[in-house]
């Protein structure tokens, strides 16, 4: 399915609570596909997780790739990648891959999914040796899996050093390249600057940021 005005990620007028005392409103985005858009600042997380389809808005539309996530969740077609990510003991790369098939309607392949994340050569290493970076990639492909027209992330350089930060981010441009649409959360100006598109929230609104495409309404 196509976005409403050729848009895969559209956020329009999202009102949504973000803690105890904190109220995310009037945000509005959109992301053609293939693009990536960056949000960083207090309610960033709580942004994101409504544009995924995980925390209803109190107010506001969410469409991804034209589908109403909250209304209409088989129509869409999203991945998504928590900062926590996944824990899968006893089980090689290629076991959780293969797991997670099992559960996807038209999957994409094993190899394929390994091969767009750099993980071909690890697919027989057991979940408890896998590096930082490697168990980052292996949430990718997971996403990846599923065919997505869109992926969720909540800081996918958390925790990893430059180098490695490096390697996600070739990830997630190789997926923008192919057609995917990303929306994360990072941290700070100089991530936020990897991105297509990218805003920081500010007293419960979206500031686009001034350097190249903010993100900002269509």
């Amino acid at each position: 399915m196509e976005g409403m005005r050729g848009h895969v990620i559209e956020v329009r007028d999202l009102e949504v609570r973000a803690g105890e005392d904190e109220t995310v409103r009037g945000v509005s985005f959109a992301l053609a596909a293939g693009e990536i858009g960056a949000l960083r600042g207090p309610g960033a997380r709580a942004v994101l997780e409504a544009a995924a389809g995980v925390r209803r808005p109190a107010a506001g539309t969410v469409r991804v790739a034209g589908g109403d996530p909250y209304a209409r969740p088989d129509e869409v077609r999203a991945g998504a990648v928590w900062r926590d990510g996944g824990l899968f003991p006893g089980l090689t790369v290629a076991e959780v891959v293969d797991t997670w098939r099992r559960w996807t309607l038209d999957p994409l392949g094993r190899d394929e999914a390994l091969r767009r994340t750099g993980l071909a050569g690890a697919a027989g290493v057991p979940f408890e040796r896998l590096t930082a970076l490697q168990r980052r990639l292996l949430d990718l492909a997971l996403a990846l899996v599923g065919r997505s027209d869109a992926l969720f992330l909540e800081e996918p350089t958390a925790g990893l050093g430059a180098g490695d930060a490096d390697r996600v981010w070739s990830v997630l441009r190789f997926a923008a390249e192919h057609g995917v649409t990303v929306l994360a959360t990072v941290r700070d100006e100089a991530e936020a600057a990897r991105a297509d598109r990218s805003g920081r929230l500010r007293d419960g609104r979206l500031v686009p940021d001034a350097r190249g495409a903010g993100l900002r309404a269509a």
